[in-house]
């Protein structure tokens, strides 16, 4: 087995560092607080969660993903779903569980054709979703009673297209009412999640947030060089370039550790690999950059070959203005193409580093 996870989720054999924030995830949930967790993409939130989940056995965790939804009735579903996922027994035993719990939702026992395995189906037809949340905050409230539990909603910000019906003030109502339950929000769209919870919003001031940054130079340091032959120098050079992204570097560990576990690993060796994965997305990358209009083009390829944007030097080589440059970005910003902390920046290192490549 390769012992670098870059696609899914990290396993209980290929995590490791976040000490800090593991220990800082069980002290809020230990005290029925509520978190909101963000990050770029590719950062590991959710590894870091489900290896969270992993090491507590005091908690009853409920974790979902809404990153499909696309009606407040798949929230519901996607909901009730991970309830049922978290009872014990026979599937009989957790029908006659749940409907012990619930008053309106119904589980049905179908049968998978692909798997050969028959698996409970959340039934809420004709049910009004206010009535389904009602519904589901009674079944936690009285299983809370016997247990904390936490629940995780994982990139929370799909909520927001969710346009008829305000899930985020009805979260609000229940989650006043909740005690010996924390609530975890994952995110990774960072204007979108402080819109939900900006000033005056429904959930303001219900989470505590909190960053997830990159992984401790030292634990990358002691977990790389248990199976690759590389300096530590190499290790910083390949963090400095991957921008800290840890699936990038463990991308990057991958291949060389299929193809180099023996050898020493050099720079040729970690250029070479880079330069490999980002062309193996040239293609999506291409349609990607095909799309923008020009002024976009332009202002992406600033963002990828320039540090000073605005500098009558760069905006006289690109023929743009200012004006527009600045109009340009904002609209990458809106479709999420770039992001902005101290300045804009291209949140997809590996998308960034094809443009370096291209434009450069």
């Amino acid at each position: 087995m390769i012992p670098f996870t870059y696609e899914g989720y990290a396993t209980k054999e290929t995590f490791f560092g976040r000490k800090e924030e593991l220990k800082k995830l069980n002290s809020f949930t230990s005290n029925s607080n509520n978190l909101l967790l963000y990050s770029l993409r590719r950062f590991g939130k959710s590894s870091l969660l489900k290896e969270q989940i992993r090491r507590d056995n005091e908690k009853l965790y409920i974790y979902f993903d809404i990153f499909d939804i696309t009606s407040e009735d798949d929230f519901a579903r996607l909901f009730l779903k991970a309830i049922a996922k978290t009872q014990k027994g026979s599937i009989s035993t957790t029908v006659s569980k749940l409907s012990k719990i619930f008053s309106r939702a119904r589980f049905d026992i179908v049968f998978d054709g692909t798997t050969g395995k028959t698996k409970l189906t959340p039934s809420i037809k004709n049910i009004d979703f206010e009535d389904s949340i009602e519904d589901i905050f009674n079944a936690l409230f009285a299983l809370s009673k016997k247990q904390k539990i936490v629940v995780v909603i994982d990139e929370f910000q799909q909520i927001s297209l969710i346009k008829n019906i305000k899930i985020d003030a009805l979260l609000r109502k229940y989650m006043q009412e909740s005690s010996n339950i924390s609530y975890i929000f994952l995110g990774s769209k960072r204007h979108t999640l402080t819109e939900l919870f900006r000033y005056k919003a429904p959930l303001y001031e219900m989470a505590t947030h909190f960053e997830l940054k990159g992984i401790r130079l030292d634990d990358y340091i002691d977990y790389i060089q248990k199976y690759l032959k590389i300096s530590e120098d190499l290790i910083v050079y390949m963090i400095n370039l991957a921008r800290d992204e840890p699936k990038l570097i463990m991308h990057i560990c991958s291949i060389m550790y299929d193809r180099y576990a023996k050898t020493n690993i050099t720079k040729i060796i970690v250029d070479k690999t880079i330069r490999e994965i980002v062309m193996s997305k040239e293609s999506s990358f291409s349609m990607i950059y095909g799309g923008f209009s020009l002024s976009k083009k332009k202002a992406f390829k600033i963002l990828c070959t320039c540090k000073d944007f605005y500098k009558k030097e760069t905006l006289d080589k690109y023929n743009i203005t200012k004006q527009s440059l600045l109009s340009a970005l904002n609209a990458l910003y809106k479709d999420e193409i770039i992001d902005k902390d101290e300045t804009w920046f291209i949140p997809d290192r590996t998308f960034e580093l094809w443009g370096d490549m291209c434009f450069s």
